[in-house]
């Protein structure tokens, strides 16, 4: 065997081990006493989809929201953080899943050209509010509405300056307001996250539709996942970045962080996990 050949197979086993390493130290856990339900809803028509759903009860006491960033990688830099995996932003022994949000970009080179790639490590600049435990590494951006939870675990959608977020993610835009789509009909179909509420916030969906997956699931537009979210019960809802981004995770008995989605980014023709600059965990409340 030449070293042409050899090359790929050393790439595709590292690739394999890469995504069977999913495990957490929460054993036995029992989802449902605490306020997480997994459904997933199948699709024929008008194309084939497949749309991952977790509602989160918040009101239960017993789980919190919070948001899980990579590292900053240049301190005072242009930088904000540098792309992580977003298994290992998701590690904590206490998460039991979690959901990709904030939209990002590259930096240009010297000759203007954006790397959009996305590799491990990369240090790429948040769009919109992002930030943990009150502290903010990234600020509002007047194009984007941004999903945020205060002290209490309650969800908030859109922010004002006398707003204090105490876990914040922001996506593109309001898909549902006031239990009323905001969007029309058509437009392009991609796998697509979405996060939407109840009216008293209390109640949390976390939503995946896998795309670009011909036969198997296609993806939406933005009509047809505002109607999805609607349908669910949302009162607001947010549209996040999606595409090849898109990624859900959920522990199972045996304590591992299964992925349950089927992301579209591909390497040599295996499912690739795309790095991420930021995730949206839940997790368990410690007693």
């Amino acid at each position: 065997m030449n070293i042409v050949h050899l090359i790929p197979i050393i790439l595709v086993f590292s690739f394999t081990r890469l995504l069977s390493a999913e495990t957490t130290n929460i054993q036995n856990t029992n989802l449902a006493e605490l306020g997480i339900k997994y459904d997933l809803k199948e699709l024929d028509e008008p194309i084939p989809n497949r749309i991952h759903i977790l509602r989160i009860n918040l009101s239960s006491k017993k789980l919190e929201p919070k948001v899980e960033l990579g590292p900053d990688p240049d301190g005072n830099g242009p930088a904000e953080v540098a792309l992580t995996d977003p298994r290992k932003l998701a590690s904590k022994p206490s998460v039991l899943a979690f959901i990709n949000t904030n939209p990002w970009d590259s930096f240009p080179n010297k000759d203007g050209k954006k790397n959009r790639s996305w590799h491990l490590g990369q240090p790429v600049d948040i769009h919109g509010l992002a930030g943990t435990k009150s502290i903010l590494r990234s600020t509002t951006t007047p194009s984007n509405t941004s999903v945020w939870f205060d002290t209490s675990g309650k969800v908030h959608f859109g922010h004002q300056s006398n707003d204090s977020p105490q876990e914040a993610t922001t996506g593109f835009q309001l898909i549902v307001s006031d239990g009323k789509l905001t969007v029309g009909k058509g437009g392009p179909r991609h796998p697509r996250t979405a996060i939407g509420a109840n009216k008293s916030g209390e109640i949390l969906w976390l939503v995946v539709v896998d795309g670009r997956q011909k036969g198997f699931s296609e993806g939406m537009d933005m009509h047809e996942l505002a109607t999805i979210m609607k349908e669910l019960g949302c009162w607001r809802a947010t549209n996040m970045d999606g595409g090849g981004s898109s990624v859900m995770g959920l522990i199972n008995k045996s304590g591992e962080m299964k992925i349950m989605n089927s992301p579209s980014d591909r390497f040599l023709g295996l499912k690739r996990i795309r790095p991420l600059p930021m995730v949206l965990t839940i997790r368990k409340k410690s007693s």
